[in-house]
C-alpha cells in the first residue's frame, strides 16, 4: 500500500466535514485533527455542534443545514474566509429511514424529499458551489472530494429504499464526476463503510450493526483518512465492506468508457441546456 503523498504535510490543510457533530462524521473530523488538519464541520443542530467543540478542542463548528442552498454558500463563506477554500471536502451528512409501500403511514404523507435533498442533492449541490469557488480561486491547487457511500448504494435494501436509490444516484454521479475531473488536480474518492452502530438507521434492525460501535466507527475512521491520504479512488474500510463490494460492484471500467464514448455533449450543449 503507498504511502501518503507528501503534500499533505505542510501547511496543515483544511477539511470540512458535513454532518460532522456525531457518529462517523465526528470520528473523521477526531481522525483528521490527529493528523494536524484545520477541521470544519457543520451540522443542523447548534447543540451538537457546541458539544463537539468541547470534546474536540480546535475544532471549528458551523450551524448549517446542506439541504439549504442559503446554508451551503454560508458555509462555504465562513471555512474560506478563516481557512480558505478547504483542501479536503468530505460529504457525510445523510438521512436514513424505513419506508414500507404497503403501509398507511408510508402512503398517506411525503416523507422522501428530506432523503432525496440530503442524500442526493444537497452533496451535488455543495461539489458545485466548492468547484465554483476553487475555478474563480485555486483552480490549479489540488483538492480531494470524499463522498460518503454505503454498500447499499450497489444493491436494493427492502428496509430503507430510499436511502439505497439515492446513494445509488451519488455513486454513479460520482463516478462520472470523477471522470470529468481527470484531467484537473481535483481528486474524487468513495468509501463504502459498513453498517455502524450510529443513529443514521435508529428506525432499522440491522443484524450486523451492534458488534460494529465506537471501537469500530473509530478504526473505519482511520482506515477512512488513511485512503483519502492514499488517494485510494474506493476506500473498502471494514471486511463486510470488502465482502459486499465484492460481491455487488464489477469491473466495468472498460465498459464504461465504452458506453460514454457514444454519448457526447452536443457542440452548443450551453445554448441547448434548459
Amino acid at each position: 500500500m503507498p504511502e501518503p503523498s507528501q503534500a499533505w504535510i505542510e501547511p496543515p490543510p483544511a477539511v470540512l466535514i458535513t454532518g460532522g457533530s456525531v457518529g462517523l462524521g465526528f470520528a473523521l473530523a477526531k481522525e483528521f485533527s490527529s493528523r494536524k488538519f484545520r477541521v470544519f464541520i457543520c451540522a443542523r443542530s447548534q447543540t451538537e455542534l457546541q458539544t463537539a467543540a468541547q470534546r474536540l478542542p480546535g475544532l471549528t463548528a458551523i450551524c448549517a443545514d446542506v439541504t439549504s442552498a442559503h446554508d451551503r454558500e454560508h458555509l462555504i463563506a465562513q471555512v474560506e474566509q478563516q481557512a480558505g477554500l478547504p483542501r479536503i471536502l468530505v460529504n457525510n451528512a445523510a438521512i436514513c429511514r424505513a419506508h414500507d409501500y404497503t403501509s398507511d403511514f408510508t402512503l398517506s404523507q411525503d416523507r422522501v424529499r428530506p432523503e432525496i435533498e440530503c442524500n442526493f442533492a444537497a452533496p451535488i449541490e455543495l461539489i458545485r458551489l466548492y468547484l465554483d469557488r476553487r475555478r474563480l480561486t485555486q483552480a490549479g491547487t489540488p483538492a480531494t472530494i470524499v463522498n460518503i457511500s454505503t454498500p447499499g448504494a450497489l444493491f436494493p435494501l427492502d428496509a430503507n429504499p430510499l436511502y439505497s436509490a439515492t446513494k445509488a444516484g451519488l455513486h454513479l454521479f460520482t463516478l462520472s464526476l470523477r471522470r470529468h475531473l481527470r484531467a484537473t488536480p481535483v481528486r474524487v474518492l468513495e468509501v463504502f463503510p459498513p453498517a455502524l452502530d450510529t443513529r443514521l438507521a435508529s428506525s432499522l434492525c440491522v443484524a450486523s450493526q451492534a458488534a460494529h460501535g465506537q471501537e469500530v466507527i473509530d478504526a473505519v475512521a482511520c482506515r477512512i483518512v488513511e485512503g483519502v491520504l492514499r488517494d485510494e479512488e474506493t476506500i473498502l474500510p471494514h471486511r463486510q465492506s470488502e465482502a459486499l463490494y465484492a460481491a455487488a460492484a464489477p469491473n466495468i471500467d472498460a465498459f464504461i468508457d465504452e458506453v460514454n464514448a457514444g454519448v457526447r455533449r452536443h457542440p452548443d450543449w450551453e445554448s441547448l441546456s434548459g
